[in-house]
């Protein structure tokens, strides 16, 4: 059966076939799936680039845990510490003073726009771990938007940055009609299978930074009327340092990890350190635990004595099944 693709169909092949890094042929691939025809001759040809995909993921993937090209290509950035935060947003919105004031990363920052060039990591500390939190260039930088793509798609909070000193709404509507185009929507209400394969959402928290701007109140005001039920929504200013709690709280809530400590039957609860714990998804068991400590504790792994929220009271014993809760102290018995 014919396939009968459109000439934009032809064109984004030939862009294909002329790509030259994973960043650019994802970008394509996901374009000459959005304009394929939906029909039985178009299935096997689907198929072929669905396959492509998830190889030049997997490609990109382990660049990025590697980190082998991060001296000679700036964007792709190794993760490190307990997960993943990106600012987006459009120029001279803030974001390089927000990671500054975070996370003492030097950043460029100027009332110029397109200061930011390159995307630039810095660490931030919520209570005693440390989440990445990285600066990019603006959204609408057309020149790097396809090697930004890369990096969006290994990030696990998307942190979308407003200047409260201009219509906020327009700007938020500018920063998704992008992400949609590269298939990195946060709409959670998918209509098809087809838009499932293309969607790839994120966990988003919008900021609205420059409150202490004339007008900034009000606009952010906006915000809440509008999306305060969809979206977490900070106010913040960097000049003023306002806020800066509130994001971080926001982050590690975005994350959904759980901070885990264990405990020798030697020591005392009184003289746990509770300065360096596992992290974990949330939902995991005592077994994750033990498998982090070492593998052949896992398999003579017999129960556990816990202290913590998860437990219905304190130096509670229980099974390597037991779901663990943020805080929560584990003595580990094999």
């Amino acid at each position: 059966m014919p396939t009968n693709v459109p000439p934009q169909y032809r064109e984004a092949e030939d862009r294909f076939r002329k790509s030259k890094t994973p960043q650019e042929k994802i970008v394509v691939l996901h374009e000459m799936l959005t304009l394929m025809p939906k029909h039985k001759g178009t299935d096997h040809l689907k198929a072929q680039l669905r396959s492509r995909m998830s190889k030049l993921m997997a490609e990109l993937q382990d660049s990025v845990r590697k980190g082998r090209s991060s001296r000679i290509e700036p964007f792709s950035i190794p993760k490190q510490g307990a997960g993943r935060a990106t600012l987006i947003g459009h120029t001279n919105v803030g974001k390089s003073s927000l990671l500054s004031r975070s996370t003492g990363a030097h950043s460029i920052i100027g009332s110029y726009a397109l200061s930011t060039q390159e995307p630039l990591p810095g660490m931030l500390r919520y209570e005693n771990i440390l989440v990445q939190l990285i600066d990019t260039p603006p959204i609408e930088k057309t020149a790097t938007q396809s090697r930004l793509y890369g990096l969006l798609r290994t990030t696990d909070v998307f942190v979308l940055v407003l200047d409260l000193s201009h219509d906020p709404m327009f700007q938020l509507l500018g920063i998704l009609a992008e992400l949609n185009k590269w298939g990195l929507s946060n709409n959670n209400h998918l209509t098809s299978k087809e838009t499932s394969y293309l969607v790839n959402p994120k966990t988003t928290i919008i900021v609205g930074n420059k409150a202490d701007v004339q007008g900034g109140l009000d606009h952010f005001q906006i915000l809440q009327t509008a999306l305060g039920k969809q979206y977490q929504l900070i106010m913040t200013s960097a000049e003023e340092n306002f806020g800066l709690g509130d994001l971080g709280d926001a982050i590690f809530t975005s994350l959904n990890i759980v901070r885990i400590y264990t405990k020798s039957p030697r020591e005392t609860l009184e003289n746990l350190s509770l300065s360096t714990p596992y992290v974990l998804p949330q939902g995991s068991l005592v077994s994750d635990v033990a498998r982090l400590v070492h593998k052949d504790l896992l398999k003579k792994l017999k129960f556990a004595i816990l202290w913590g929220s998860s437990g219905k009271f304190e130096s509670q014993h229980v099974g390597r099944n037991h779901m663990l809760a943020d805080g929560d102290i584990v003595e580990l018995h094999g």
